[in-house]
C-alpha cells in the first residue's frame, strides 16, 4: 500500500524491519525462534512503526483541508432517494453517496446500525507502554509466555513498544498513578513469569502512561449495509485481537481495495462498488481475525498447568502452524 501511495521511503525512515521472532517460557529457556525475513521474504518484510507514524504518513498523502477535525459521527440512515446521511454529534447532517465506517473498534457507526455486539472477550488486559531501546536488538520480537502473564517486546524506531497480558481480575485499576500500574504488573509478572519479570530497563514510565488495551474484538453481522451504500472497514467492521498483529494490515488492504472499486463507479453504481468489495474481502479477513483468535488460546493462558502443556507444545510444533493461514492469505488478491 505504501508503495503505491508513493510512501515506501517514508516507511522505511520511521520502522524497523522486524527479522526475527522469539518466544520464551517462564525459565527464559527458548522454545522457538522464527526467522521472519525468509518466511516473509516473498510479501515484503515486517516493519515495526508506531500508529502515529503511520498515519502522519497516510495524512501527508490528502489535500489540505480534506480532513475535517471535531466532526464526530453519530449515526447514518438511507433517505427515500438513496442518498445517505450522516448525523453528528453536533446535530449537523453530511449527505453522501456511499459512507465508509473507519471509526475504529468501538465505532459509533456500528452501534447506530447493529446496536449492542457481544464482543469476543478473551478475558485478558493488555497494557501497553513506550521502554528506550536499550540493549534490546531492534530486529528482535521477543515474547515470554507464562501463566497469567504474557510479555511482548517490540521494536520501533528509537523505543520498544512493551506489552503485557494479565487476567482482568488481576489488572491493575486504571486510575492508578502510571508508576503505580507499572510497579503492580512487574510484582505479578516476577511471580508467574520470573524470565520476563527480570528484564530490565523495561518497567519505568517514560514520557507516556502506560495504555490499557481490552483483549477483545468484534465482527459486525455485515460489512455492508443501507442497500450497500456503507461500508465498514477495518475494526469498525471486523476487529482484531493484536495477537498476530495483522490488524493494521488487513485494514489498509480492505482500503485500497475498495478505493480502487469506488473509483471505479458514480453515485448510481456505488452500491455495486461496495458489493464487490465485500465479495473481495469478507471472508478473508474474517478468515485472518478467526486466526487472531486461535493465537490468543495459546498465547494467554491462567493456569500453570495449561502453561506448561503449551511451553510442551512450542517446543516441537511451529508456531507458525497457527499463522499459516494469514501468510497464505497473502498471496490471495483482494
Amino acid at each position: 500500500m505504501f508503495n503505491a501511495l508513493g510512501k515506501s521511503a517514508d516507511l522505511a525512515d520511521k520502522s524497523v524491519e522486524l527479522k526475527h521472532y522469539s518466544i520464551h517460557g517462564p525459565d527464559g529457556k527458548t522454545l522457538q525462534s522464527v526467522d521472519l525475513d525468509a518466511l516473509l521474504r516473498p510479501f515484503g518484510p515486517m516493519r515495526g512503526i508506531s500508529r502515529s507514524a503511520v498515519i502522519d504518513i497516510l495524512a501527508s498523502c490528502v489535500p489540505a483541508g480534506v480532513i475535517q477535525f471535531g466532526v464526530r459521527a453519530q449515526s447514518v440512515e438511507v433517505d427515500a432517494d438513496d442518498t445517505v446521511t450522516v448525523h453528528t454529534a453536533t446535530g449537523d447532517t453530511l449527505p453522501a453517496d456511499v459512507v465508509i465506517a473507519a471509526d475504529g473498534m468501538h465505532s459509533a457507526l456500528r452501534h447506530s446500525l447493529f446496536g449492542d455486539l457481544k464482543p469476543h472477550d478473551t478475558g485478558f488486559d493488555a497494557w501497553m507502554w513506550w521502554a528506550p531501546p536499550g540493549d534490546i536488538d531492534p530486529e528482535q520480537v521477543s515474547e515470554y509466555w507464562g501463566p497469567s502473564a504474557f510479555v511482548g517486546l517490540y521494536p520501533i524506531k528509537d523505543a520498544v513498544n512493551v506489552a503485557v497480558a494479565v487476567p482482568r481480575d488481576r489488572s491493575p485499576d486504571p486510575s492508578a498513578q502510571p508508576e503505580q500500574i507499572l510497579a503492580h504488573l512487574h510484582d505479578h509478572v516476577a511471580k508467574e513469569n520470573p524470565s520476563a519479570g527480570s528484564l530490565t530497563g523495561i518497567w519505568e514510565v517514560g514520557a507516556n502512561p502506560p495504555f490499557l488495551w481490552r483483549l477483545e474484538d468484534v465482527r459486525a453481522p455485515a460489512i455492508t449495509t443501507l442497500s450497500d451504500r456503507v461500508a465498514l472497514l477495518g475494526d469498525a467492521g471486523i476487529g482484531f485481537l493484536p495477537t498476530a498483529g495483522v490488524g493494521a494490515s488487513n485494514a489498509l488492504r480492505s482500503a485500497a481495495a475498495l478505493a480502487y472499486d469506488v473509483s471505479l463507479s458514480d453515485a448510481a453504481s456505488a452500491p455495486v462498488a461496495v458489493r464487490r468489495w465485500k465479495q473481495r474481502v469478507e471472508k478473508l479477513v474474517q478468515a485472518n481475525q478467526h486466526a487472531s483468535r486461535e493465537l490468543a488460546k495459546v498465547m494467554l493462558v491462567k493456569h500453570a498447568s495449561s502453561s506448561a502443556v503449551v511451553n510442551t507444545i512450542m517446543r516441537h510444533a511451529p508456531v507458525t502452524a497457527l499463522t499459516s493461514s494469514i501468510v497464505k492469505s497473502m498471496e490471495v488478491p483482494f
